[in-house]
């Protein structure tokens, strides 16, 4: 009866450690330090922007990450976010300076989960993408990421 006992425990052990997902963290210092700029819309004179992402960026890309920011929804009903911009900084969110174009990631909610509206800061864990995102010929997003859970940050 012991040995049933403690092989049981073990399987049990085993599958939790291999369901447990870890996750790299990433933060807004390392994802917003470079220059990006995008081409003014109502200039019409033709120049070459030197926009490069840089490799150490680039090499998240497709990585587990957990990312710290503020929430802005885009998709939101009584039960929740299912799409959101995560920024560094709540003063960016709502009636702030506006964001540059690498200093805030697009959130999806995995599986049609969604997150709890919040204003305080929160964590979000999934897989990011890194690279230009173009509809119509412009840029718009830098940043990806389809999210298995976001949750309210403690002590903040």
């Amino acid at each position: 009866m012991r040995p049933v006992i403690v092989t049981l425990a073990f399987a049990l052990l085993m599958s939790t450690l291999v369901g447990a997902q870890s996750y790299q963290r990433v933060d807004f210092g390392k994802l917003s330090n470079y220059e990006y700029e995008l081409p003014d819309p109502f200039d019409p004179t033709p120049r070459t922007l030197q926009n490069k992402i840089p490799d150490t960026v680039k090499g998240l890309s497709g990585k587990m990450v957990s990312i710290e920011g503020f929430m802005l929804p885009l998709d939101l009903n009584p039960e929740g976010v299912s799409m959101f911009m995560l920024n560094a900084s709540i003063d960016m969110c709502y009636f702030g300076a506006p964001v540059r174009m690498n200093e805030w990631v697009l959130v999806r909610m995995k599986g049609g989960k969604r997150a709890k509206f919040t204003h305080l800061a929160m964590s979000v864990k999934g897989r990011l993408e890194v690279g230009e995102e173009l509809k119509n010929g412009r840029v718009t997003s830098l940043y990806r990421l389809e999210a298995d859970r976001a949750d309210i940050e403690d002590g903040r």
